[in-house]
């Protein structure tokens, strides 16, 4: 029932994400004139993203516990960080595209962006994305499977 409930957790906050990548971020060659309604959507999706975290820990964790040897806890571990390392490349080489078709960063004279605070209209889908959403939830299940290591399942009384 947990890898079912992390699922349709999972499930639901990743579409929550990728509906404000995709409807609040406003194109380059377009002008935004209304603010940054991402975070709006933001506000409606964050429990939804904390919920799916916190079973996300809990499911790693009480995969750790269960795990029958030390060798699948460390494949785990290992896995979680080859995962994590994968998102961190991925998420910097998409905002360093992004930045590039806006003409540079919000300290960059001459970008659709300068001036403009870090998180804005034309810059949603740099920091609410699917790389960023995995690289959360990455670290959310590897505190987990530590959790799962250092505390042993407790017996029944």
């Amino acid at each position: 029932m947990l890898r079912l409930s992390w699922l349709i957790s999972m499930g639901i906050s990743l579409f929550g994400v990728l509906i404000i990548q995709h409807f609040f971020t406003v194109k380059p060659d377009d002008v935004a004139n209304g603010g940054n309604l991402g975070a709006l959507g933001l506000a409606l999706v964050a429990p939804f993203i904390i919920l799916s975290l916190f079973i996300t820990f809990r499911f790693f964790t009480e995969s750790a516990r269960n795990a029958k040897d030390r060798l699948m806890r460390m494949i785990y571990l290992v896995f979680g960080f080859a995962l994590l390392a994968a998102f961190i490349y991925y998420a910097i080489d998409f905002s360093n595209n992004v930045y590039a078709s806006l003409g540079g960063d919000t300290k960059t004279p001459g970008s659709s962006i300068y001036r403009l605070p870090l998180i804005n209209e034309y810059t949603n889908h740099v920091f609410l994305n699917f790389y960023t959403y995995g690289i959360v939830h990455t670290l959310s299940a590897l505190i987990g499977v530590a959790n799962g290591m250092v505390k042993p399942k407790q017996s029944p009384q």
